[in-house]
């Protein structure tokens, strides 16, 4: 089951990360294409949190380790995805101009899919532990709703939005950590 998982992983970073900026060429580097990609660990973080947690945690620490191997977990495919993106683009147009992303800005959007990632997989982190791995995906499946109704309204405020975004999520970590801790400590 596990080479299965991997097996898809490797063919959703083939997909994201060469055959989509193959087809959108030098349009990969829109800004809101970029900050997208960068944000992309959302959508692993949470649901590799919520399979970590149905075995309960015998600590705050250990819960702490969890959420943030699922973090880097899914913010090792997000990176994999934009790096290879990019590096499709450059070499589908060795003949053309090279420039790079708007760097100080992919910095922010990454900063916003890492707090959000972190957000997620505390998110996913609880409800499991006070529900179920069920309940949490679940819960996770409303919240990505919501964010790509939000993407496709109002994508283009993503490279502008990013670092307030970054901000509210980090808050919201904060919050879902001490929410957590309190289910713990209870248990």
């Amino acid at each position: 089951m596990a080479g299965n998982r991997w097996l898809i992983y490797v063919l959703l970073v083939a997909a994201f990360g060469v055959v989509v900026p193959r087809m959108k060429g030098l349009e990969f580097f829109n800004p809101e294409m970029m900050s997208a990609y960068a944000c992309i660990g959302m959508v692993f973080a949470g649901p590799a949190a919520a399979e970590a947690f149905k075995k309960k945690p015998e600590s705050m620490v250990e819960a702490t380790r969890w959420i943030f191997r699922a973090v880097l977990f899914a913010e090792a495919i997000a990176v994999a995805m934009l790096l290879c993106g990019m590096l499709t683009v450059y070499l589908t147009h060795l003949h053309s101009v090279f420039f790079l992303p708007d760097l100080p800005q992919l910095a922010t959007s990454e900063a916003l899919g890492v707090t959000g990632s972190v957000a997620l997989a505390t998110l996913a982190a609880w409800l499991t532990l006070q529900f179920s791995s069920g309940a949490a995906r679940l819960g996770l499946r409303v919240v990505f709703v919501g964010l790509l109704a939000l993407f496709f309204l109002r994508g283009q405020w993503l490279p502008d939005t990013a670092g307030v975004g970054a901000l509210i999520a980090l808050a919201v970590s904060l919050a879902l950590f001490g929410l957590l801790r309190m289910g713990l400590k209870r248990a």
